[in-house]
C-alpha cells in the first residue's frame, strides 16, 4: 500500500490542524482458463485500484472515505467508475457510515449452524446509512436502505401507472445489539419487511426500486433473531432462535465447538418449523491445523441434501503450497444437486506481493460450475494458470 501524507505549506499554515492521509492500493490479475465457455474462458485479465482518505478533525472525530476503481477488465483500459463507496465519521465509541456498507443486523448477528430463518439481508451494492455505538461491553447498530444495488432510490418511481405506491426515502430498518455478561454473549437482531415486497415487479429494474432482484442476498422479509453464546471448559456453545415473520417460519439451533490439540470439532443441529421445509439441518466439521499441514472434513445435511467435503493443504516452506479437495452432494429430488466436485492446485509466492496459481478442477454440481466456486478456495472449473499482483 502506498500512502501520501499531505503536509504542504498550505497545511502548515493551520497550526494544530491534523494532516490528511490519502492511501492507494491495487491488484492485477492475468490468467488463462481451459474452458470453452464461461466468464474467464481463455485468457483473462483485470486491474483494480483502491483509494482511502482520512482526516482527524479538531473535535476528536475522524472523517474517512473509501472507494474502488475497476481500471481494466477483459480490455486494455476503460472509463473509471467508482464502486464500493463508503463515507464515514467515527470516534473511539461510535461511527456513522454511508454507502456500500453492511446492514446493522448482519454486522452483529451470530447463528448456531445452518439456520433457514435467519437470512438477514447482506449488502452487495445497496446504499445504506448505518450508525454504530459501543458502551463498555455493549454494542448497538441501526441502519436503513436508501437505494438498491442498481442505484435506484427507495422513493424513485418513473412508471405510469406507478407500481411503487410508497414515497418513503428509506427502506428496511435493521437494528442489532450485542453484549458480554461474564462468560455469556447475547445478540439480538431485527429487520423489518421491505417496502419492495409490495411491488408488482412489472417494470424493468432500471426504473424501479427493486433490491431483491438487484441483489440475491437482500431478503425482504421481516426477521427477528436472538442468540446466546458461552464458553464452558474450553467448549464454545451457541444457542440461537430466528423467526421469519413474513414466511411464518422459525429455526432453533445449537452449535458446539471444542478444540483438542491441533483439532477443532464443531457440531450443530437446527430444528426447522416451516410448512415449506420438511427437514431439520445438522452437521459436523473437524478441522486440523499443525505446522505446514491443514485439513478440514465437513458433513452437512441441508434440507434433504447430503454434503460431504474435504479440503487439505501442505506448505512446503519455500513459498510453494499444495492444495487438494473433494466435495460430494446427493439429493433424492433435485438432479442438479447430485455429483462430485474435486480440485488440485498449487500456489507459489514470488515475493513482493506477487503469486502464481495453477489449478485443475472438475465439477458435476450445477452451482459449483455456474459460480466458479469449486472447493473451499473457490477455484474455476477446468485448468487455470493465474498470476496475481498486489501493490
Amino acid at each position: 500500500m502506498k500512502s501520501i501524507l499531505l503536509t504542504t505549506s498550505a497545511l502548515v499554515a493551520f497550526a494544530g490542524a491534523a494532516a490528511a492521509e490519502v492511501s492507494f492500493s491495487g491488484d492485477a490479475t492475468l490468467g488463462y482458463n481451459s474452458r470453452v465457455a464461461g466468464d474467464n474462458d481463455g485468457f483473462y485479465w483485470d486491474a483494480d485500484l483502491s483509494v482511502g482518505m482520512s482526516q482527524e478533525l479538531d473535535n476528536g472525530l475522524t472523517a474517512g472515505v473509501t472507494f474502488n476503481f475497476e481500471a481494466a477488465d477483459l480490455n486494455n483500459g476503460q472509463p473509471l467508475a467508482g464502486t464500493d463507496f463508503v463515507l464515514s465519521l467515527t470516534s473511539d465509541t461510535a461511527g456513522l457510515y454511508y454507502g456500500d456498507t453492511a446492514f446493522a443486523a448482519d454486522t452483529l448477528w451470530k447463528s448456531a449452524g445452518d439456520m433457514e430463518s435467519d437470512g438477514f439481508s447482506e449488502n452487495d451494492g445497496e446504499t445504506v446509512i448505518r450508525g454504530d455505538v459501543a458502551m463498555g461491553d455493549i454494542k448497538a447498530s441501526v441502519s436503513y436502505t436508501l437505494a438498491d444495488a442498481g442505484g435506484q432510490k427507495v422513493n424513485v418511481n418513473d412508471t405510469v401507472p406507478p407500481v411503487n405506491p410508497y414515497t418513503d426515502d428509506a427502506d428496511q430498518l435493521s437494528v442489532a445489539a450485542a453484549g458480554s455478561f461474564g462468560q455469556f454473549t447475547v445478540v439480538a437482531a431485527y429487520q423489518e419487511e421491505s417496502l419492495a415486497l409490495a411491488d408488482a415487479d412489472a417494470v424493468a429494474d432500471a426504473t424501479d426500486y427493486d433490491p431483491s432482484d438487484e441483489n440475491g442476498d437482500f431478503n425482504g422479509s421481516e426477521i427477528f433473531g436472538l442468540s446466546v453464546g458461552a464458553s464452558f471448559s474450553g467448549a464454545d456453545i451457541t444457542v440461537a432462535y430466528a423467526s421469519n415473520e413474513t414466511a411464518d417460519s422459525s429455526s432453533v439451533g445449537v452449535q458446539v465447538a471444542y478444540p483438542f490439540g491441533p483439532v477443532t470439532a464443531t457440531v450443530y443441529y437446527v430444528a426447522e418449523d416451516n410448512t415449506a421445509i420438511d427437514d431439520d439441518n445438522y452437521g459436523v466439521t473437524v478441522a486440523y491445523a499443525d505446522g505446514p499441514i491443514s485439513a478440514t472434513l465437513d458433513y452437512d445435511y441441508d434440507q434433504g441434501v447430503n454434503k460431504v467435503g474435504f479440503d487439505g493443504s501442505y506448505d512446503l516452506g519455500n513459498g510453494l503450497t499444495i492444495l487438494a479437495g473433494v466435495y460430494d452432494q446427493s439429493d433424492d429430488t433435485t438432479a442438479a444437486n447430485n455429483g462430485t466436485d474435486a480440485y488440485i492446485a498449487g500456489t507459489y509466492d514470488l515475493g513482493g506481493g506477487a503469486s502464481v496459481l495453477i489449478s485443475y478442477a472438475e465439477a458435476e454440481t450445477a452451482g459449483a460450475i455456474a459460480d466458479d466456486e469449486i472447493g473451499g478456495p473457490d477455484y474455476q472449473d477446468g485448468a487455470t494458470v493465474e498470476v496475481n499482483f498486489t501493490f
